[in-house]
Order: structure tokens, then C-alpha cells, then sequence
């Protein structure tokens, strides 16, 4: 289209702009006015993260042409802090609902208009204002409470306030602190990977392949290498390191080169003066694609094997087999049998942010990526090997994460990043379309699992037996480690005598599988709660007693025959939920003739960090700076749970300086310590003991130098806020002026904190993380001191839902969740993760699946993956079990994932216990379960 002259008035200032006019109101902000706070997570406009003000009314700025705009008044973020935070933004960050920020200025534009026109808004107004704006991470609840409060204030009912913490000291630990990019998140001046421009910046566009098993016969781009604005278009002869990629072994292309496997692998990269240029040019690539046989399931692959392999090893990735005890004795002894079939399927991760990044050339002649990642360290080294340059050449700066749940720890565009700006020696941008970040990005593994499971009459567990089966997709990615992981957590947090397991992997043409919060316990525990709940209706006994009456506790094995001795607390789980499960009260009653209310419940335990043998390890440095503060580096990647917040409290709780004072740097691979990996629920335990001890280190550094500067005794000083006080709590000197007795030093602290050795199960021949000895593997574990994982975390949830039994319609109406946190460190952030991660277990229960038809995603859009929206809001009472942890900073772990574990099968039991109709495939959408409803009858 042509240009044209459009005039506009924007945050109160005339602008007059000439572009096409099918130019979005998103770019033009974005691209031209360089207004970032509005952000694109989309461009179809399903995620309401572009929500901005238009004529008084909330649009979204990705369906809105700017030849259409002719006179228009907008208002973005940026006008609403302009002097001082708008009680909006206060109450988003007073209330908690802020968690990684990407949707926050959509969500308060919405806000803002809504309380502009409307000043005492209802509930259902609010309901109805935000329902186009998804946010993924906090659960909604939080939302809006803060449009609530920021409505009474704006009428004068109430005061704006922002919580202050306490100052310093052991006083912190269990304060809910702000975390310090709440305002900036709130303003929209957060810089998130998209949000970046450098002068002489170029744009990339992939051409991915169209069919997801294929030889590649000739990719031709003549046409491409002379269009409009194009730089260079790259393929695989352009790679000059190696040409694949992957987290445990190398096996993806960066570029197709014989073979496509499925329909995310990228054949071409152009690079041009705009991204527009780039992608048009991306079209008139030809690339001669000779189709095989598609390879949809794992069940294809494994009753076919004539058909061509993804691979030359094969269909099967990975078999492994666990067995403990004697399985027929087992079955022998049970009283009941119960056995039956469970299927689960892809799922999105659906971040609002999509994947992005911008890299340049060092003048060393390396290269440093911008972009959000989850673990800096294990990026560096595949980029670095496939551009051929050592890893010291390879910087990573990890930016703000714009929701991730495990699906930012893989590949997608980093390496190509690289690469552009090293062809071009420009700073070169890349950005995933909506429909790219799907092709590309890994999702929850789809499992097909079948249980047999054998108690006897007084309710004993004696035997079980079961066979999973895995969909990889194309690559290894973490397959193997999540099919290993679910084998140690097939039995959930129970004692099972006699086990018998066997589990296989298989390579599909589906997009790829991946880390996803849960990481293959999710699948399991569905299963196994499933199969629990079945028995304790068959044997007369209710469900929460008979997990009771067989919970692991102190001593006892687990499933995979480890002994866990310490902080064992899914007993406790249970009998807190015993309490409350008699408190339901009305929430009984069914609201119509038709719907029918059920109570499920369902248990979970999940492992703090890797294991298996994988080690985990992290650090810590505090430094001083003259101004009297201190700089905070950790083996972290903060992606709005709070972990950076979290560190901070922990080294103000030993040092006695304010936590506000503690300047947190995380994700760069130049400035922290090794070891940053965002998986597991990892980071408070690992990064949280590095920076205990450096705290520990560093302080003690400040004493010793102000008692040499000083000539006061060491025993008779203290840091008190930012000074340092004397006997009589008088100050001495400000942390600041400690500097001139340094002698230009730098007052530095270290500390590693490396976890207890895990180990992997015991009858994998062939694990993905082998421990060495004197050069050998170790097959032969000392019961005393085998572990898979250095620890656990805890949890039951009871759910109750409401069935509408002519529809197939399910609501949720309540969740009671007790988790095992080990020591509450800062309620507020553990809050938040709770709630978001429950949300996410209704999506997986009823709604979400990311569907594929032959190879291609049959889902084309955020609204299709079935994500909750606002409207999903059952009242969620989070009971927090603290039993300390040993190992633990301040006796605290990690909650990032469990909370999803246990929704699902509570959810599912909850039905049946309405209905009577057991679900044995997810999700249970109403079509699913009026079908089963109709069967039954």
C-alpha cells in the first residue's frame, strides 16, 4: 500500500506520520514513536498484550491501520506514570499481579479504560473489560484485586499505598518484599528482547518447511538474494562450525541440509535492511521437497518399523525398565486389581512474550546475543560449537523473560542470531511470528500410558505395574530425561513394594517435546492419582484416607527404591486437607436440576533441582560499590517468580544492609557465575545457599576492613541499615566511606554451593546423565547415600467441581492447595506462582491441547490452545506447610512447578466423584465427558 500522511495525537502530543497505510497501529508505536511499553505477543489479537487507549476506548493496536487513524487520540503505558504511577499501577504492584510483566501494560490499559468510562465497576464489568487480555503467569486473581483498589481510589474510598518491607536483617525472611522491576514492569519501561533498536540494525526472517518428513532435493534463493532490501540469504553451506544443536546430544539442524524432520525446521534465514523486506523475500524462497511417510505417533512408528526412520538409530529414541521387588508376588497378594489406559497431549507453553533477540559483534571478533532465556550456560556452548568459536567468545545477556515454564531453555533462533551478525558485522534483530514461536518452540510431552495397579482389602499398596510411551517429536531435546524422570514418579509420593515399569521414547514428525513445568511427573500423576482414586471407591475407603495410609514419611523407599530421610511432608499435606475437606459447606450445592457437584483430591512430590546424576551447582559475588551499595551476581535467571527479590532478602537477612540497597544481576554469562538454569525449582535452593554463604563471606569482610580502618575492636562492630555502628549503636562510618580503607581493593565475597550427588535410577543401562568414578561409570550405589534428587517438595489438592450433566460442561468452583515450602521466604511471590500454576493444571484438566493433524499443528492461534482466560476464576485457599528443609537457605526450597502436578488428577477425580464417570484422556472438555456421561447410561 502506499504511504500516506497520517496525523495522530499520542500520550497528549501531535505526531504526524508517513506510512503505508495497512501499517499497524502496534508497528508504528513500536517501530517509529519507539512507545515499547506496548507490546506484540501475538499480532491477531487473541493476547490483549498491544492493548492501548483509542478515542476513550481500549483496542488492541495490532488489528488497528493507521489509514484508519486519521485524527485519533492513543494513550499507551507511558503517558500514565508521566508524573508518578497511576493508582493502577500501584495497586498492580501492591496486589501481586505482576509476575514476569510482558502483559502488564495491556492488561492496565484495559484497566484505565474501563475506570475511565466506568468509575465503580462491578465484578463481571471487570470480567468483561480484561477478557481479551491473557495473562499466563499469575492466575488473574491478583488482577483484579488491583483494579478493585485502584477504583476506590481513584473515588477517594481509599489510599494509594505501596507495601514497605522491613529495612534489613533476619527480621526479612517471610516478609512478602517488592521485587524492584515491579515499576518498571507497571510503566512499561521494562526492555524486553523485542523492545531492543541499534543504530544500523538488520532483520532476519525464517523459511521453515511446509511438510513435516522430507528430502531436501534443492533449496533455490535467486529470487530472494534479489529483492528488495535483502543482505544475504543463508543456508546450510553458511554454518561454520557444526550444523547441529541440541541439550544432551546434538542432533537438530540448525539448517536442513538432507532432511526435514518436521515442520519447524528452518531452511533459509534472510537477512534484510527491514523485517518487512525480510519476510517477503522469505516467501519467494523454492525450496525441492521430496515427501516420505509421515511418522504421526509414536504408535505408527513402533507397529510400522519398515517406514523411514527420522534418524539412521531408528524409531526409539530411549527404553528404559525399572523393576523393585517381585511384581507377580505382588499382584498375588492384592486383594483388588484396578487397571486402565491414560492419554495426555501436546500443550503449548503460551508465554505472552515470543521468542526474540538481537546480536552484535564483539571486537574480539565473538558475538553478543540479547535475548530471554532460562539458562544462559547451556545456550553458550551450542552456539558457540556451531559458530565455531570458543565459548569465551560467546556472551549471552540474558534479558527480562516474558513467561517461559520451561519452553526458554531450548534452542530456537539464538544460534541464527549469531550467525546474522556475524555474516553482516550489523547488529541483527530476529523476532518469531505467533505462528513460528508454535512450529519452533518444544511443547509438553503427549504420553500414552497403561496401569495396572494391586492393593489389598484393609487398603495396602502392593504392586504396579505400568507402560509409558513418549512422543519426542523430531529431536532429542530432553526427551530422554523427561521419560526417565517419569519413571521415578510413576508411583507419586507413595510407598509401592513391588514395581515394574517400562517406558519408551519414540521419534514422531510432531513438533518437538520439551521442558514444561512438571517435566514428566504431570503425565504420571495423572495416571496414578487416577488409578488411586478407583481404588479407594472400589475398596470403600475414602480417597484421602487411603493415600494416607500408604504416604512415604521419613525412612520409608520411594517408587525408584531411594530412602528419603528428611523433610518428608506429604503427610502433613494430607491432614490439612482432612481439616478443610470439612469446611466445603455450600459449595455442595449444585446451582441447577442439571449440574452435579464432585470433590477430588489427588497428592504430588516433585524434585528440587536436576538429578539422576546431573549436577547442580551455583554461585554467588557480592561486591561493594562506592556509592554504598551492593552489587548481587548469582547463578540465576529471574523470570518474574521473584528469584532475584528472593536473593536479596536472603543476603540482607545475614548482612544487616537493606534489601532495596542489593542490586541483583542475573542471566548474563560474562557477570555471573557459572551454573544458571531456570529448571527444577532450583534457584532458591542452589543460588539461594551460594548467596547465604557469600553473604556470610562478605560480611565479615566489611567488619574486618572498618575494624582496621577504624581501630575499633571487630567484636564491637555491626552493620546497621548503611552504616556501620559501633557498641553503642552509634554509626562509625557509612558503608560508602568503608571504601577509602580499602587501599583500592575491592571488598568481594564468593561462594559455590554445590548439592549432594544424585545418582540415576539403577536399572538404566544407558542414563542420560551417567555419574564417572576414576573414569568409569557407576553402577553399584550405596543404599545409604543413593538418591535421584538432593530433595523434594510436597503437595495435595482437593478441587471441587460443578458438572453440568446436560452440556458436559465443567467448572471449577474451588481448589484447596497445601504445599510443603520448607520455609516461607516471600508469601506474596509464593502466592502468585501457586495460583498461576493451578490456573495452568484447569487449562491442562479441561481445556488446552496443542492438537496435531499429520505432522502440522492443527492449532493456529493462542485462543485454540485452549489457555483460561479471566473468566476461569474458582476461589483458590493456598495453606502453606512449612517444615523445614536442612539443606535449605533459611530451611526454604523452590514451588515454581508443583502446584501443577496435583491439579489435574484432583480435577479429574473431583468429576467422577459428580458424575461417576471416570476421564482417561485429557483434556476433558464437555464434549469428551457428555460422550462418557451418555455412555455410562
Amino acid at each position: 500500500m502506499k504511504e500516506m500522511e497520517v496525523r495522530l495525537t499520542v500520550n497528549g502530543k501531535p505526531l504526524t506520520a508517513t506510512v503505508p497505510g495497512d501499517t499497524t497501529l502496534l508497528r508504528f508505536l513500536r517501530d517509529h514513536a519507539r512507545l515499547t511499553g506496548t507490546k506484540c505477543g501475538c499480532g491477531m489479537g487473541d493476547c490483549g498484550t498491544c492493548t492501548v487507549i483509542v478515542n476513550g476506548e481500549a483496542k488492541k493496536s495490532c488489528l488497528l491501520r493507521m489509514g484508519k487513524l486519521q485524527g485519533a487520540k492513543v494513550e499507551t503505558i507511558e503517558s500514565l506514570a508521566a508524573h508518578g504511577l497511576h493508582p493502577l499501577q500501584k495497586a498492580f504492584i501492591s496486589k501481586g499481579a505482576i509476575q514476569c510483566g510482558f502483559c502488564t501494560p495491556g492488561m492496565i490499559m484495559a484497566a484505565k479504560a474501563l475506570l475511565d468510562g466506568n468509575p465503580s465497576p462491578s465484578r463481571p464489568d471487570i470480567l468483561s473489560a480484561l477478557s481479551g487480555n491473557y495473562c499466563r503467569c499469575t492466575g488473574y486473581f491478583p488482577v483484579i484485586e488491583a483494579v478493585e483498589e485502584a477504583a476506590k481510589v481513584l473515588l477517594g474510598e481509599a489510599a494509594p499505598e505501596l507495601r514497605s518491607p522491613v529495612e534489613a536483617g533476619a527480621g526479612i525472611i517471610g516478609t512478602s518484599v517488592l521485587d524492584p522491576s515491579d515499576v518498571p514492569k507497571a510503566s512499561g519501561r521494562l526492555v524486553f528482547a523485542d523492545d531492543l533498536y541499534f543504530e544500523g540494525m538488520c532483520h532476519g526472517a525464517v523459511l521453515l518447511s511446509d511438510v513435516p518428513h522430507a528430502l531436501v532435493k534443492a533449496i533455490d534463493t535467486t529470487e530472494a538474494e534479489a529483492a528488495p532490501g535483502v543482505i544475504r540469504v543463508l543456508t546450510a553451506k553458511d554454518i561454520p562450525g557444526t550444523n547441529e544443536f541440541g541439550l544432551i546430544h546434538p542432533d537438530q539442524p540448525v539448517f536442513a541440509e538432507d532432511k526435514v524432520r518436521f515442520v519447524g525446521d528452518t531452511l533459509a534465514l534472510v537477512i534484510a535492511d527491514t523485517e518487512e523486506h525480510a519476510r517477503r523475500a522469505a516467501r519467494s524462497i523454492h525450496a525441492d521437497l521430496s515427501e516420505l511417510p509421515v511418522i504421526a505417533s509414536p504408535e505408527t512408528a513402533l507397529e510400522r518399523p519398515e517406514l523411514p526412520p527420522l534418524h539412521e538409530s531408528g524409531h526409539v529414541l530411549k527404553r528404559v525398565t525399572h523393576r523393585k521387588g517381585d511384581i507377580k508376588e505382588g499382584f498375588r497378594q492384592a486383594a483388588l486389581i484396578v487397571e486402565e489406559s491414560y492419554e495426555t497431549p501436546f500443550l503449548e507453553h503460551a508465554y505472552m512474550e515470543p521468542e526474540s533477540g538481537v546480536a552484535k559483534v564483539t571486537e574480539d571478533g565473538g558475538v553478543e546475543i540479547w535475548c530471554s532465556t532460562q539458562g544462559p550456560f547451556l545456550m553458550r556452548g551450542q552456539i558457540a560449537q556451531c559458530l565455531n568459536l570458543p565459548e569465551e567468545k560467546v556472551r549471552i545477556r540474558g534479558l527480562p523473560v516474558g513467561g517461559a515454564f520451561g519452553g526458554k531453555l531450548d534452542i530456537t533462533i539464538q544460534i541464527l542470531l549469531g550467525l546474522g551478525a556475524l555474516v553482516t558485522k550489523r547488529p541483527f534483530k530476529m523476532t518469531l511470528t505467533r505462528a513460528e514461536s508454535f512450529r519452533m518452540s518444544t511443547k509438553k510431552h503427549p504420553f500414552k500410558m497403561h496401569y495396572k495397579t494391586g492393593a489389598t482389602r484393609d487398603g495396602r499398596f502392593v504392586a504396579l505395574e505400568a507402560k509409558l510411551v513418549c512422543d519426542a517429536g523430531a529431536y532429542e531435546g530432553w526427551s530422554p530425561d523427561v521419560l526417565e524422570q517419569a519413571m521415578v514418579f510413576a508411583g507419586g509420593p507413595y510407598v509401592w513394594p513391588n514395581v515394574h515399569v517400562d517406558g519408551t521414547c519414540v521419534y514422531t514428525n510432531n513438533v518437538l517435546g520439551g521442558a514444561f513445568r512438571g517435566f514428566g511427573m504431570n503425565q504420571v500423576h495423572f495416571a496414578v492419582e487416577s488409578q488411586i482414586d478407583t481404588m479407594a471407591r472400589k475398596l470403600g475407603m475414602e480417597p484421602l484416607d487411603l493415600r494416607l495410609r500408604n504416604a512415604l514419611e521419613e525412612g520409608k523407599e520411594t517408587f525408584s527404591g531411594e530412602i528419603v530421610r528428611s523433610c518428608v511432608a506429604i503427610k502433613e499435606a494430607l491432614l490439612e486437607a482432612q481439616k478443610r475437606i470439612r469446611t466445603l459447606g455450600d459449595l455442595r450445592k449444585p446451582s441447577g436440576a442439571t449440574k452435579k457437584i464432585g470433590v477430588g483430591i489427588a497428592g504430588a512430590y516433585k524434585n528440587i533441582g536436576g538429578g539422576r546424576g546431573l549436577a547442580n551447582f551455583g554461585g554467588a559475588v557480592l561486591r561493594l560499590r562506592e556509592s554504598g551499595d551492593v552489587e548481587l551476581r548469582a547463578s540465576v535467571c529471574d523470570m518474574g517468580q521473584g528469584a532475584a527479590s528472593v536473593l536479596a532478602q536472603i543476603a540482607s537477612a545475614i548482612t544487616g544492609i537493606p534489601v532495596g540497597r542489593f542490586s541483583v544481576v542475573v542471566a548474563d554469562s560474562d557477570l555471573i557465575p557459572a551454573g544458571a538454569m531456570a529448571i527444577g525449582q532450583r534457584q532458591t535452593m542452589i543460588a539461594g545457599n551460594a548467596t547465604l554463604g557469600a553473604a556470610k563471606r562478605f560480611k565479615n569482610l566489611i567488619l574486618e576492613t572498618a575494624s582496621r580502618g577504624t581501630g575499633l575492636p571487630l567484636e564491637d562492630l555491626a552493620i546497621r541499615g548503611a552504616n556501620i555502628v559501633n557498641r553503642k549503636e552509634e554509626p562509625v562510618l557509612s558503608l560508602g566511606q568503608l571504601c577509602r580503607f580499602t587501599d583500592g581493593m575491592v571488598i568481594e565475597a564468593k561462594h559455590e554451593w554445590v548439592a549432594p550427588q544424585t545418582y540415576p535410577l539403577k536399572d538404566d543401562p544407558n542414563p542420560t546423565f551417567p555419574v564417572m568414578k576414576d573414569g568409569k561409570i557407576v553402577t553399584e550405589y550405596d543404599p545409604e547415600d543413593y538418591r535421584n534428587y538432593f530433595a523434594y517438595n510436597y503437595a495435595c489438592q482437593v478441587a471441587v467441581v460443578e458438572v453440568d450433566t446436560a452440556t458436559g460442561a465443567v467448572e471449577v468452583k474451588k481448589v484447596l492447595a497445601f504445599h510443603d515450602v520448607g520455609k516461607a521466604l516471600n508469601p506474596m511471590k509464593i502466592k502468585g506462582q501457586l495460583e498461576g500454576s493451578i490456573l495452568m493444571g484447569i487449562g491442562y484438566a479441561l481445556s488446552e491441547e496443542f492438537v496435531m493433524k499429520d505432522g502440522v499443528p492443527g492449532t493456529k492461534t493462542l485462543r485454540g490452545c485452549g489457555i483460561p482466560d479471566i473468566h476461569v476464576r474458582p476461589e483458590i485457599e493456598i495453606v502453606l506447610v512449612e517444615k523445614p528443609e536442612p539443606i535449605g537457605p533459611f530451611a526454604a526450597k523452590g514451588v515454581a512447578e508443583i502446584a501443577l502436578v496435583p491439579t489435574v488428577p484432583a480435577i479429574i477425580n473431583a468429576i467422577f466423584d459428580a458424575t461417576g464417570v471416570r476421564i482417561t484422556s485429557l483434556p476433558a472438555k464437555p464434549e469428551k465427558v457428555l460422550a462418557a456421561l451418555k455412555k455410562r447410561s
